[in-house]
């Protein structure tokens, strides 16, 4: 992070990389451009959670969850946990590329700050609002979480950290599951009925 805000290094320093206009010949500002991307963004989140889904599915998905859970018993067993751990960290990087090169044009700049533990946290605090353990839950809650900071930036801009702070606490003290948990629990008592 401290080497791109360094304005030798060619990548603009505080201001990142700004300005961008147009995307394949195509203005970035038109509505049909923006209808593409959001669509192409649609179509990746599509992609992304069938992929996702596939991994955990399969044989292949256990033996993570198996690191997961107990590394040195998947050890043990015979599993060259490092290799399953490279993988899932580049098959993630490869999803978090394509996640980044739909947001900048959508957004038109990217800079140094967008390193930033914050945003990693945010994204912690996605998937503990969502559902922990649960593919759609990280979505749900990257959706809430956003749609929250919409609003509170707007109306209370300098609450904003402490809204998410406190609705981090609540989700971890009171929804463990998260948002998708607690449907979940709901409809079970519903169908006990």
């Amino acid at each position: 992070m401290l080497a791109f805000f360094r304005n030798d290094m060619g990548f603009g320093g505080n201001n990142g990389f700004t300005d961008f206009k147009d995307i394949a010949g195509f203005a970035l500002q038109e509505p049909a451009t923006r209808t593409v991307l959001f669509l192409c963004t649609a179509s990746a989140l599509g992609a992304s959670y069938w992929l996702c889904r596939r991994v955990v599915t399969s044989r292949f998905g256990r033996v993570i969850q198996a690191v997961r859970d107990a590394e040195s018993r998947a050890r043990f067993l015979g599993y060259r946990v490092e290799s399953y751990k490279l993988w899932v960290f580049v098959f993630s990087a490869v999803l978090a590329g394509i996640a980044g090169a739909l947001y900048v044009p959508q957004i038109g700049i990217i800079n140094p700050s967008e390193f930033s533990p914050a945003n990693s946290i945010e994204i912690v605090i996605w998937v503990a609002i969502g559902g922990r353990g649960t593919l759609y839950g990280a979505a749900a809650g990257a959706i809430f979480v956003n749609y929250a900071k919409t609003y509170f930036t707007a109306a209370l801009p300098s609450f904003w950290l402490y809204v998410l702070g406190g609705l981090f606490i609540v989700v971890t003290l009171f929804l463990p599951g998260g948002i998708v948990g607690a449907i979940s629990s709901i409809r079970r008592r519903g169908s006990k009925s």
